[in-house]
């Protein structure tokens, strides 16, 4: 009896040993930090989250870190640089209610305001870097590049503008803003190139001002009217033709003009399909901006910067859009082009026409 029990015993003994190796032997579960989105995400799902890769977020904030001093959470826990403007980046990229973002990253609302007016402003002062023409030798690839998407010659950009929609700004000239589509909103000129980056940006307007008067009184206007830029851009008839920013014939007669219209409506839907990109990447566009109007500005401004980053590292969305074809009540509302009241001088208006024919002549 003594025997049996001292071979119970040994068993037991043997169970607890081999469990305790075989605990000490398998690999421990490690809990990655979820406030640090570089460790706990994969690649994938911090592109998906934030829409950069990693790199290029860690060399924006190495660029922005000294205008970010750190914040304080609900709980007072300390919010370094980079998360803030992850924090920024996450909001611009869901789109959703910042009382949403907060919650997803255990911070409060007020948490998330702060820093996206702060981060924004912070990235809308990279916009001298990153929103820009290119040099003059690369604009030669701009030129063919556009050339090759319908034959149309001579082009470094694309220009058009569109309708951010805001809440009603609290001031007494509130109406300004509201659009002829019917809601609040700030008029965004931007001009781009064929790989759907923008070259240039101008986010100061009421939406209730005409695309050509913003032109008009734009920097880019100015430097093509100079010669500083050579080539021309694209627009549709809301702006007056001239030889720096060809428009599309309101009536053509003939075959050739049908052509020409046909490349131009062809090659100026990359300003389409960018604003389109460039809302679905930051989807905090789409949706009304209830921040004041300079965090506002900032805000769209930053986010073409951003946009423009992953342009540059080839973070493709452009597929997730279908094509957007040109409306053609921008070619022709009741057969009278839409001008604005403010037109450019006779001899701009007939130098730009004479340009059009030419190229009209020869190419098409």
């Amino acid at each position: 009896m003594f025997n049996n029990q001292w071979n119970v015993w040994r068993q037991w003994r043997k169970f607890q040993e081999d469990r305790h190796r075989i605990a000490l032997n398998r690999s421990r579960r490690i809990v990655p930090d979820r406030m640090n989105p570089f460790t706990a995400m994969s690649d994938t799902e911090f592109v998906t989250r934030f829409r950069l890769r990693k790199e290029s977020v860690n060399a924006i904030i190495q660029e922005i870190q000294v205008q970010l001093p750190d914040s304080a959470d609900r709980r007072g826990c300390r919010v370094p640089p980079h998360l803030q403007v992850l924090l920024t980046m996450a909001a611009m990229a869901s789109g959703s209610h910042q009382m949403e973002v907060a919650d997803s990253y255990d911070v409060s609302q007020q948490l998330i305001s702060i820093v996206l007016a702060r981060v924004s402003r912070a990235l809308a002062g990279l916009s001298r870097e990153y929103v820009k023409f290119p040099s003059p030798n690369a604009l030669t690839t701009v030129i063919e590049d556009f050339h090759g998407i319908a034959g149309m010659p001579g082009v470094i950009g694309c220009i058009d503008c569109t309708h951010i929609r805001i809440a009603r700004p609290p001031r007494e000239d509130s109406e300004v803003f509201r659009c002829r589509k019917g809601f609040f909103a700030i008029n965004t000129q931007a001009v781009c190139g064929p790989d759907l980056s923008f070259y240039n940006i101008v986010v100061r307007w009421p939406g209730s001002v005409h695309d050509a008067q913003i032109f008009e009184d734009s920097r880019v206007c100015n430097d093509l009217r100079d010669g500083l830029l050579p080539g021309h851009l694209l627009g549709d008839s809301g702006y007056g033709c001239r030889s720096y920013l060809l428009t599309p014939l309101v009536a053509p007669n003939s075959v050739h003009e049908e052509r020409y219209n046909a490349s131009h409506a062809r090659t100026r839907n990359t300003i389409e399909r960018a604003f389109g990109v460039l809302k679905l990447r930051f989807s905090y566009l789409r949706n009304v901006i209830r921040t004041d109007l300079e965090t506002t500005k900032a805000v769209i401004v930053a986010a073409v910067v951003l946009h423009n980053i992953a342009v540059q590292t080839r973070i493709d969305m452009s597929d997730e859009i279908r094509d957007v074809n040109v409306d053609l009540q921008d070619v022709q509302i009741n057969g009278i082009a839409k001008i604005d009241d403010a037109e450019p001088a006779d001899d701009e208006v007939l130098l730009g026409c004479l340009k059009r024919d030419r190229i009209i002549r020869t190419h098409f």
